[in-house]
């Protein structure tokens, strides 16, 4: 199961949790915190969002899935809680957790080759191989249908009602070119 696909299951089963139907989803720290701030309206609303970038990668066939867009993020608290716990659930890398947590907050290397990364995600190097099997980054790829992607995936997002609000977001990938 992929990333989106577990966020999309976390965020289905916290909404069968608030329906009665359903038990508190893993982690609960997260599940806990999610239930503070979402009505079921924005829940449902983030189930949208997450299903629609979900459903576009797939049929896009790029390797790098998008950044989870921050209406999400912010509401299930990811600019918010601790970030170990954070990175596990965001599937990012042990090596690029550490990486972060040692106070590199954005993408500082210089690649030899263009790199695409899930936007906000902070790679320990910019050819960590566990990174690449989690499908957060790319190395010697052709950026413009990542360009492509994202453009089609803001135009669905805010066909839902959702803009982007968040400062630190600039969209749902980078692109680091030497």
């Amino acid at each position: 199961m992929n990333t989106l696909e577990r966020i999309l299951t976390f965020l289905q089963d916290l909404r069968s949790y608030m329906d009665g139907t359903g038990d508190l989803p893993e982690p609960r720290t997260l599940a806990e915190f999610a239930l503070q701030r979402l009505t079921p309206v924005d829940l449902d609303l983030c189930i949208s969002v997450v299903e629609t970038e979900l459903t576009m990668w797939e049929e896009s066939g790029l390797h790098v899935r998008p950044a989870l867009h921050p209406y999400v993020s912010e509401r299930i608290g990811v600019y918010t809680l601790d970030d170990e716990e954070i990175g596990k659930f965001l599937d990012y890398p042990g090596c690029c957790v550490e990486y972060f947590m040692e106070g590199h907050v954005k993408f500082d290397h210089d690649p030899e080759d263009v790199v695409i990364v899930t936007e906000g995600f902070v790679p320990c190097s910019s050819a960590c191989r566990r990174a690449r099997r989690a499908h957060l980054l790319e190395v010697a790829a052709d950026p413009g249908p990542y360009l492509q992607l994202e453009k089609e995936l803001r135009t669905h997002i805010e066909k839902l009602g959702v803009l982007t609000y968040h400062s630190a977001y600039r969209g749902f990938y980078e692109v680091h070119a030497p």
